[in-house]
C-alpha cells in the first residue's frame, strides 16, 4: 500500500470533499479520485460514498482512518530519522489558525527557509481545537494556535509567541467613544464562542456585566472586520498581527482592563521531528527583529 494514497484518503475525510483534498495536496480532483480507487483496490473494499453532493467515508474507512493516520505519520518519521542530522532537511507539517496564516507564518517561513533550504513545509489550516487534536494524533508536527483553555498535559508544550489585546471595532464615523456603552447599545457581531478566542471575548462580556444584542456570530476575524466596516454592528476582537481585509475601514477603541488572546506554538515534546520543531521559535524571533529593525 502506498502511504500517499492513505494520506489522500485522510485528506478527503478531513476536508469533506475530493476538491478540498485536491487543494490541500496541490493535485487535481481526478488524481485524488484515482488514488482512492488504487487504495480501494489494495485494501479490497469501498472507502468513500456519495451522499448528495458530499463525499463521506464508509464504515470501513472510518474504522481504518486512525490506523492509516498512524501509518502516514510513522512513515514520515522514518524518512526524517533516516536523513543526515548535520543537514537540516525533511518535511515539517505545521498547522495554523487563519489569522496566523497571513500574519506571523509568512515572515516566519521566510526566515526559516532562508536558513534551512533543505526543509519542505506542509501548511494545514484549521481551528485551534482541531489542530491540537491533529498534533496529538501525529497528523501534523506542530501548530500555531490560540492558547488552549486547559494547561498542557504531560508531553505537550505551548510556547507563547504573541499577545493580542482585545479591542472594540466600530463603523467609521462613530461619535460615541465609551466602549462599554457602545457594546451595550449597538448590534453586536460576535466572535464565535466555539472558538477559544471567542471564549475570551465572551468571558470579558460577562465579567463586565454586558448583555449584547447578537446579530451575527462567526469564526472569521477578517469577516467580522468587513461586516463592521459595512455598518452591520460593532465587535470585540483580538488586535491580531497581520493584514486586514482590503477595502475595510473601522475605528478601533481600546477596552478597560482588556484581556489578551495569546497565540503560540503547540507540539509534543517527544516528537521525532523535535529537531525541526525547535527551529520555529528562533526563526520567528529573527523575522520579528528584522521587521522591527
Amino acid at each position: 500500500m502506498d502511504t500517499v494514497f492513505a494520506e489522500t484518503l485522510l485528506a478527503v475525510i478531513e476536508t469533506g470533499s475530493i476538491a478540498g483534498a485536491a487543494r490541500r495536496m496541490a493535485i487535481t480532483p481526478g488524481a485524488v479520485a484515482l488514488r482512492i480507487k488504487r487504495l480501494e483496490a489494495d485494501i479490497g473494499t469501498v472507502l468513500l460514498q456519495r451522499t448528495g453532493r458530499m463525499v463521506v467515508p464508509t464504515g470501513a474507512a472510518s474504522r481504518l482512518a486512525e490506523s492509516l493516520g498512524d501509518i502516514v505519520a510513522r512513515t514520515a518519521d522514518l524518512r526524517y530519522l533516516a536523513t543526515e542530522h548535520s543537514i537540516v532537511a525533511g518535511e515539517l507539517r505545521i498547522g495554523t489558525i487563519a489569522t496566523a496564516s497571513t500574519g506571523v507564518l509568512p515572515m516566519l517561513l521566510v526566515s526559516l527557509l532562508r536558513s534551512n533550504p533543505g526543509l519542505d513545509i506542509v501548511v494545514v489550516p484549521g481551528t485551534s481545537a482541531e489542530l491540537c487534536d491533529m498534533v496529538l494524533a501525529g497528523t501534523i508536527d506542530a501548530a500555531i494556535v490560540v492558547e488552549p483553555p486547559l494547561a498542557p498535559r504531560k508531553g505537550e508544550t505551548f510556547e507563547i509567541w504573541i499577545e493580542e489585546p482585545l479591542v472594540l471595532i466600530v463603523p467609521p464615523g462613530t461619535t460615541v467613544v465609551d466602549p462599554l456603552a457602545l457594546v451595550a447599545r449597538e448590534l453586536f457581531i460576535r466572535y464565535d464562542r466555539r472558538n477559544w478566542g471567542g471564549r475570551i471575548v465572551d468571558h470579558w462580556l460577562k465579567l463586565n456585566g454586558l448583555r449584547v444584542h447578537d446579530r451575527i456570530e462567526l469564526d472569521a476575524l477578517d469577516g467580522i472586520v468587513a461586516m463592521v466596516s459595512a455598518g452591520l454592528g460593532v465587535a470585540v476582537i483580538p488586535d491580531w498581527v497581520g493584514p486586514r481585509p482590503t477595502g475595510s475601514a473601522v475605528m478601533t477603541i481600546g477596552l478597560p482592563d482588556a484581556p489578551v488572546r495569546r497565540v503560540g506554538l503547540y507540539y509534543r515534546r517527544l516528537s521525532p521531528r523535535q529537531e525541526l520543531i525547535a527551529l520555529l521559535t528562533p526563526a520567528l524571533r529573527v523575522s520579528r527583529s528584522a521587521a522591527e529593525g
